[in-house]
C-alpha cells in the first residue's frame, strides 16, 4: 500500500516505442482505497541510485559489454514484496542478488536477455525477510553494438 494524501496529483507515467504503424493507446489505471491505514509503510530501493540522467551512465558506440553495478547494505530488516528492473534497448542482461549476513546468495532477479518489454514490477511469491546487514548488488549489462538486433542507432553512437 502506498499513501495517497489528500489533495494529492496522480501521474501515471508510460512507455510507447514506434512500431511504423497507427497505434491506438487505452491505459488504464484502478486505484483501490483500503478502510485503514497501512501498519509499515513501503519504500522503494533503487540501485544503482539515481539511475538514469543522473547516474553518469555513458555507453560508448561499439561498446559491447558495459557493465554497471551498485551495492547497498540495508540498516534495518526489510520484507521484500516485490522487484523490478528498468533499462532500454541497449540492455543485455542485469542482475540483482541478496548477500544474507550468514553468507546465504539470494537469486532475487535473474534476466540474461533483457527484453524491453519485461519492464516491469514483479511480485515475489511470499515476502523475502532480509535481516539489518544484508547486502543487495545489482549489475546491468549494456549492448551498444552493432551486433545488437535491438539497438536503435544504426551506428551505434555514444549513449548517456
Amino acid at each position: 500500500m502506498l499513501p495517497l494524501p489528500k489533495g494529492s496529483d496522480i501521474i501515471m507515467q508510460t512507455h510507447f516505442h514506434p512500431s511504423g504503424k497507427v497505434e491506438w493507446e487505452q491505459t488504464e489505471m484502478a486505484i483501490y482505497f483500503a478502510d485503514k491505514p497501512p501498519s509499515r509503510q513501503t519504500v522503494d530501493v533503487p540501485l544503482p541510485p539515481l539511475f538514469g540522467r543522473f547516474a553518469g551512465i555513458n555507453v560508448p558506440a561499439g561498446e559491447k559489454d558495459f557493465k554497471i553495478s551498485q551495492s547497498i547494505t540495508l540498516p534495518v530488516d526489510v520484507e521484500a514484496i516485490s522487484i523490478r528492473g528498468h533499462a532500454h534497448y541497449i540492455c543485455r542482461a542485469m542482475e540483482m542478488t541478496a548477500m544474507l549476513p550468514d553468507g546465504v546468495k539470494m537469486t532475487l532477479m535473474k534476466i540474461d536477455d533483457w527484453d524491453l518489454d519485461w519492464q516491469n514490477r514483479y511480485q515475489f511469491a511470499k515476502p523475502l525477510s532480509l535481516p539489518a546487514g544484508t547486502k543487495l548488488y545489482a549489475e546491468i549489462i549494456y549492448d551498444n553494438s552493432a551486433d545488437n538486433p535491438e539497438n536503435p542507432y544504426s551506428p551505434p553512437q555514444p549513449i548517456k
